[in-house]
């Protein structure tokens, strides 16, 4: 009897087991539902079986059958915000729910910003706590094909599960919170350094034909991979979309909110096209209409290309044109030296004014600044007019700056600008017939016009004329015969490239490259690429130090990051030095390592100097080494210290910083040089303390 007892409790628990619906993620304790909305809800069971879902603020219960495959999906109709309400699905049941606005928070770094990363957060944070904001915080996944559901949970929001969520989601839905007094439910799915096309679906980026190129450069990244390594990361086509953003499918929400546009900045002629297509594709996935989009134009910002930070915000000013789309301009609160802005609190507020505004009927509010609509010229003069003037344009400073103007023949130069009440007139003495005005259309540009509420205005351009922002990129091999490079430069197909060797300003009448050539001397190789007879306004510059170590062999005691290998073993004696950007193919990282390499340099040689140079960008934590120690041998067994060079810039110094660390008067006859650096944390101020610094390294030069 006992037995039968035994197996029938058996029994009974694996058919409860097996009859237990699985739910995605999404569908949790603490959850937020959509206000007045036929909210879906999803899962899966055994086929065939009968799902009853039920909100306790009505207790209707509504039916549906698990389909062949196992899934059900049906619509849950909410009543108006409030809560907490309970929701059970058979015999799950769902604690802690509340009814109210959801919105979706997506792009890279500067939406992935931490709120304990950002300004007044030691003020903000402890202030966290209100429950009747959620948090849902996406894990950054890759995939290559669609998932079902992602790693995440719903929390009510606290100083502890605020301080590592996104400061500009939290900042927008305290907003909304505050003025709407109704529950918000903040979705965050970023990643920092993300491209748009990673958030794409592959059946919208294969559909364009203008689209393809991503598609040829990842496999171009899978051809040099080494053995047994896929290349597939978060810039990747799709790949974000299918993990990021297909497992939200299709929750019921009222928007979405955008931070991104770094990782395109170089293209931005295809971004303008690129971005509203990423905004048809989320809504026509959603299947919710067209949902409201508002977006985060990028603040100033000096990167390494001439004006394409400036073209990527024309891009995405442009966007505006995809109905029910908004930006919020943040020309006025960035920081030229670092790309990751600390004034979160302003950017989520700016796009919570769109969505009071035009989404919740607060009719009163300024929601946006001067956006340019449309031109006159008049005479010697051209007048712009603008929409969301708001009764009066304003100066900072009563003065107005970064406003240029061209005749035909497309040469701007500095121009004055007046205010004359909703308008304004542009002119500059040296120039008679002006056709065209732009402002702030540098990449460090920043506010100086603004509406009467103190709200800036978009950086524009009137014209449509051609920029080339493409930029000649370079290789090289060392002939260790000759004792002489091989260079090959490279440019996107149809482009002409035109080189100097003699340190001037490549043109038309320079060096038509047409093939690799030598070099066997120190050499500045200047280059830049033309399309039409037009000049890009990049121009690569590339120095050649041929020195005793160049070409010679490398022994790594720690390898280097395989992701910035800067292209493998040789990279620190080919003779190129990297540049303001560490992921310009030239630094090699090393994170959570020493750095310990020996050059081989086939035989003794007098030495008189060794130099090492490093790159800093606090930001992106990346810092120089507290000192580097340089040691010399005859049989590289047996090493003698040659000296050190301590470090004397402060870890906290903003923005990219180049140094060259040197030991010179060294006296002596040596075959092996070896350079060491000791690996150190990241400090207790930065955000990313506990984790270690990296070390950004390139060209070791002995001479």
């Amino acid at each position: 009897m006992k037995k039968i007892t035994l197996f029938s409790i058996i029994l009974l628990l694996a058919e409860t087991l097996l009859s237990q619906t699985k739910l995605p993620a999404l569908f949790s304790d603490n959850m937020v539902l959509q206000q007045q909305f036929e909210a879906p809800f999803w899962g899966w069971a055994e086929p065939g079986e009968n799902i009853i879902v039920k909100g306790s603020w009505n207790n209707k219960a509504i039916n549906t059958t698990t389909n062949p495959n196992g899934k059900w999906s049906l619509n849950l109709p909410t009543p108006k915000a409030g809560g907490p309400y309970f929701v059970t699905i058979n015999s799950d049941t769902l604690h802690n729910v509340l009814i109210g606005e959801i919105w979706v928070c997506s792009g890279q770094s500067n939406m992935q910003w931490a709120l304990d990363q950002s300004m007044n957060s030691e003020e903000d944070i402890p202030n966290a706590n209100n429950s009747n904001i959620r948090l849902f915080y996406v894990a950054r996944q890759l995939s290559d094909e669609p998932q079902k559901d992602c790693h995440a949970w719903w929390d009510e929001c606290t100083p502890e599960t605020a301080k590592d969520f996104s400061a500009v989601a939290y900042y927008f839905g305290k907003n909304l919170n505050e003025a709407l007094n109704v529950p918000i439910g903040l979705i965050h799915t970023s990643w920092g350094g993300s491209t748009a096309q990673a958030w794409m679906s592959e059946d919208v980026l294969r559909s364009d034909s203008d689209y393809a190129l991503y598609y040829e450069r990842q496999q171009a990244t899978e051809r040099k991979a080494k053995r047994g390594n896929l290349p597939i990361d978060h810039q990747s086509p799709n790949q974000l979309y299918n993990a990021m953003i297909a497992p939200l499918l299709p929750y019921g929400i009222k928007g979405a909110i955008w931070y991104q546009g770094e990782s395109n900045t170089g293209e931005a002629v295809l971004y303008e096209k690129l971005f509203p297509r990423m905004i048809k594709n989320w809504r026509d996935d959603w299947k919710q209409g067209d949902f409201p989009f508002y977006f985060v134009q990028l603040a100033p910002y000096e990167y390494d290309t001439p004006i394409i930070g400036a073209l990527l915000r024309d891009a995405q000013r442009k966007s505006l044109n995809t109905p029910n789309t908004g930006m919020a301009v943040t020309m006025d609160i960035g920081d030229p030296k670092d790309i990751h802005p600390t004034n979160k609190h302003d950017v989520g507020k700016r796009l919570a004014l769109w969505a009071l505004s035009n989404d919740y009927g607060k009719n009163d509010l300024v929601y946006s600044g001067p956006l340019f609509k449309s031109v006159e010229i008049e005479n010697n003069k051209i007048r712009l007019f603008f929409d969301h003037a708001n009764g009066g344009l304003m100066a900072k400073d009563n003065n107005l700056t970064n406003f240029e103007i061209a005749e035909t023949n497309r040469i701007f130069y500095p121009a004055q600008a007046e205010i004359d009440g909703e308008t304004l007139i542009v002119y500059s003495k040296k120039v008679k017939h002006p056709v065209a005005v732009r402002y702030a259309f540098k990449n460090t540009d920043e506010a100086s016009l603004f509406n009467n509420k103190g709200l800036p205005a978009s950086s524009f351009r009137t014209d449509s004329w051609l920029i080339i922002t493409e930029k000649v990129s370079i290789e090289s091999s060392f002939d260790s015969i000759s004792k002489s490079f091989i260079i090959t430069l490279l440019a996107p197909e149809g482009f002409d490239i035109y080189y100097t060797t003699d340190c001037t300003e490549p043109n038309l009448q320079s060096n038509h490259y047409k093939k690799p050539f030598t070099l066997n001397k120190s050499t500045s190789i200047k280059a830049r690429v033309y399309f039409d007879n037009t000049p890009s306004v990049a121009i690569a510059d590339y120095i050649f130090i041929i020195h005793l170590a160049t070409g010679k062999k490398v022994k790594y005691e720690n390898k280097y990051a395989d992701k910035y290998a800067a292209g493998g073993d040789w990279a620190l004696v080919n003779s190129i030095k990297g540049g303001n950007a560490f992921n310009d193919g030239n630094w090699q990282g090393f994170s959570g390592k020493n750095i310990d390499v020996i050059i081989d340099l086939d035989e003794e040689k007098t030495i008189s100097s060794i130099s090492t140079g490093f790159l800093q960008i606090q930001r992106s934590w990346i810092l120089f080494p507290e000192k580097i120690e340089y040691f010399g041998s005859t049989d590289g067994e047996k090493f003698n210290k040659l000296g050190e060079v301590t470090n004397e810039i402060a870890q906290s110094d903003e923005g990219a910083i180049i140094q060259d660390y040197t030991l010179d008067k060294i006296s002596g006859k040596y075959r092996y040089i070896k350079v060491f650096a000791s690996k150190i944390p990241l400090p207790k101020w930065h955000p990313g303390a506990g984790n270690d610094a990296w070390f950004f390294i390139d060209e070791i030069v002995v001479k």
